[in-house]
């Protein structure tokens, strides 16, 4: 619009500063598992509860430093919104959805993990945290639970269960137990990664691994897996993406506690 000085145009075409990071096999992003962390040892986690106030619950989930970042907020239970006749259901429903915003990755490659659409992976997300979650209290009602992957670097699907069900307990939601999720990926020589990089889910053999449990229960309530698994191989797997989970769910109790803490009104000093 001539004239006016209020607004500022931004340029026609722009460029991702990703495009511009080193991607030599020497750059420490790729020695950070040598150097870093042992094949068997997740990548540090920062998680907070509570960010978004406009949501019955929020959870933010960061695994390492620059790395996977996923939002997410629960909303409800509220009535459920049926055509037709309502039939007295003995079970609320949980409803998931799960995105990845369109600057989360580098490259062009799938934007969801294991060739997934977003629909098919909030269903994953959706049979992982079921288990864990007490609908049989919230008859004819539902949850809404929606979760985005800012930035995906790896076991994206995973930091997005292990975020939701810290949203679902910061909601108020009643709960059997939180619900860890760990991933896992095969190197060129067989080695069993945990806790993967986007780096290393490329450069893997195709075996990768998404597994959600129940610490309390000791209930595995979710695998997802791609490429060929053999039984020995597939069962120490599948122990060592249980141990990634257990030490990830001291971490995620610290938060709500935190978190609760934080919703607890501090005691007013008497006066006189």
């Amino acid at each position: 619009m001539p004239g006016d000085n209020r607004r500022i145009r931004g340029p026609d075409v722009s460029q991702s500063p990703l495009l511009y990071v080193s991607k030599e096999p020497g750059n420490k992003e790729a020695e950070a598992r040598r150097a870093g962390r042992g094949q068997a040892e997740p990548r540090a986690v920062f998680v907070k509860a509570g960010l978004l106030s406009q949501a019955k619950g929020s959870a933010y989930l960061e695994a390492g430093a620059g790395g996977t970042k996923v939002l997410c907020a629960v909303y409800g239970p509220r009535q459920r919104v049926a055509g037709g006749e309502q039939r007295a259901e003995p079970r609320g429903r949980l409803l998931c959805e799960l995105r990845w915003a369109p600057f989360s990755r580098r490259g062009a490659w799938a934007a969801a993990p294991a060739g997934l659409t977003p629909r098919q992976a909030g269903l994953v997300m959706q049979e992982s945290l079921e288990p864990a979650v007490r609908l049989e209290r919230y008859p004819r009602a539902e949850v809404a639970v929606w979760a985005l992957v800012l930035e995906d670097r790896g076991s994206a699907l995973a930091a997005a269960v292990s975020c939701a069900s810290l949203a679902l307990a910061d909601a108020g939601v009643e709960m059997f137990d939180l619900a860890v999720g760990c991933g896992l990926s095969r190197g060129g020589g067989g080695e069993l990664l945990l806790d993967p990089e986007d780096t290393e889910e490329e450069a893997g053999s195709g075996g990768t691994m998404s597994l959600s449990l129940l610490p309390a229960l000791n209930q595995v309530s979710g695998l997802l897996c791609s490429g060929e698994w053999e039984g020995e191989s597939s069962v120490e797997a599948i122990k060592v993406c249980t141990e990634g989970c257990q030490r990830l769910y001291p971490v995620l109790q610290q938060c709500l506690v935190k978190a609760t803490k934080r919703k607890i009104p501090a005691p007013q000093a008497e006066s006189g």
